[in-house]
């Protein structure tokens, strides 16, 4: 697995971060916040480079569908129909009418617009307070153009915080144990995905059963319990670079194996 570089701009950078969902506790229901998200712009020649790198006709669009399907699935966000944007997205990202906005029932507003750099994906994207008509958060992303997916999931991770006060959850990924085959034959083998489930993949062939995956909090490893010959045996694994390293055998062993934070070479502690 390759490791990406993202390198973030603040163009602005809030005084203090608030929230403008308020959630009712006495009645028990929630309000999902109307919220427009604009698809991303990009100009011809741009589009073009990226049509023919990522075999995308549009990647403005590709990236703002990530955004509102996680802001959709979220519960506290209510994406509006497109059809109904009566501002084009360039024309939006320069200098929103705060009335065109309103009239449709949007309370949030995010914009922005996409370019080729030096062979790099740029994105800068706008979030706006349509009731207040003023901006509230501006930042620009530049990475390589085949980490389009991930953008997505860190503009919506800022956006979620900014309108919450909460931490987003967008940019992380999910590790399990992914099973096949009949009953009595079941393999199972130790994968990876996207929080949405793009991105799947398997991280051992299946030869063996795997157990109990989890994640280190402070790198890209993983520790899993396998039976190698009906013995359980604890690996460690780099998502990273896919290699791998034996632990020892812990025969008998029935718990969930992690290594801890202040985890150091030749130095595992379980739990």
């Amino acid at each position: 697995m390759k490791k990406f570089l993202i390198t973030l701009i603040i163009i602005l950078i809030p005084v203090k971060s608030f929230g403008l969902i308020e959630v009712d506790i006495t009645r028990g229901n929630l309000n999902p916040l109307p919220i427009a998200v604009s698809p991303l712009s990009i100009n011809e020649e741009s589009r073009k480079n990226f049509e023919n790198i990522l075999k995308k006709k549009n990647i403005g669009s590709e990236i703002s569908s990530i955004v509102e399907n996680n802001l959709k699935v979220s519960g506290l966000f209510n994406p509006l129909n497109k059809d109904a944007f009566l501002q084009e997205p360039d024309i939006a990202n320069l200098k929103p009418r705060f009335e065109d906005w309103n009239l449709i029932k949007a309370q949030a507003l995010i914009t922005g617009k996409v370019s080729y750099v030096e062979e790099k994906l740029r994105v800068e994207f706008r979030l706006w307070d349509v009731l207040a008509g003023k901006e509230m958060m501006a930042l620009a992303f530049t990475t390589v153009p085949n980490n389009w997916r991930r953008v997505g999931h860190i503009i919506t991770d800022k956006v979620y915080e900014r309108l919450t006060g909460e931490k987003g959850y967008f940019d992380t990924r999910i590790i399990y144990v992914a099973e096949e085959g009949p009953k009595t034959q079941r393999v199972k083998k130790l994968a990876i995905m996207d929080q949405d489930g793009a991105n799947n993949k398997f991280l051992t062939l299946g030869n063996e059963l795997v157990l109990t995956p989890r994640f280190n909090p402070t790198s890209q490893m993983v520790t899993y319990l396998s039976y190698f010959r009906n013995l359980p045996r604890v690996y460690l694994l780099d998502i990273e670079t896919g290699t791998q390293e034996v632990v020892g055998d812990f025969p008998g062993m029935t718990f969930a194996p992690k290594i801890f934070s202040r985890w150091k070479k030749n130095n595992y502690e379980f739990c």
